[in-house]
């Protein structure tokens, strides 16, 4: 991966591999962010209650969720709209911060799966750990993101 400034924005060169990776990421991600389980840790995550009383929370979460969920949508499609042109992608400065949003909601989401706390993500995981792939995974995202924020416009 290589990130560096461009004439108007943020220019990312990924490995066909991250690309795919990438792509099945923010699927996965579209699917799960539009369904309404409430149950699931993620979901929580992301839509965390606003009000420590359960009816003010859903008071709350009726209006304020779906407008939530539709944006998180709208960032996560289009990065996968900019990962589908092939070759370098350009990243129009207005569009940053789409990107960063939608990079986070991935590694809080899969964040969530893994079960990490803090800055701490696991340090080292046994290769042999079923796991060891999301958590390089979530490192990567970790540094995608941090790459897209030390751009200086």
């Amino acid at each position: 991966m290589k990130v560096y400034k461009s004439h108007g924005g943020i220019n990312l060169e990924l490995l066909e591999g991250e690309r795919d990776v990438l792509l099945q990421l923010i699927d996965d991600f579209r699917e799960f962010v539009m369904s309404e389980d409430i149950s699931d840790p993620a979901v929580v995550r992301l839509f965390p209650d606003a009000y420590a009383g359960e009816e003010e929370s859903a008071e709350f979460r009726k209006y304020s969720e779906p407008a939530l969920r539709e944006k998180k949508d709208h960032d996560s499609a289009h990065i996968r709209a900019c990962l589908e042109v092939p070759g370098v992608i350009s990243i129009k400065e207005i569009e940053v911060d789409s990107w960063l949003r939608g990079i986070n909601d991935l590694r809080l989401t899969l964040g969530t799966r893994l079960e990490v706390t803090g800055d701490e993500y696991g340090g080292e995981i046994p290769e042999d750990d079923p796991r060891s792939f999301l958590y390089s995974l979530y490192g990567w995202l970790g540094w995608l993101q941090g790459s897209l924020l030390e751009v200086e416009f």
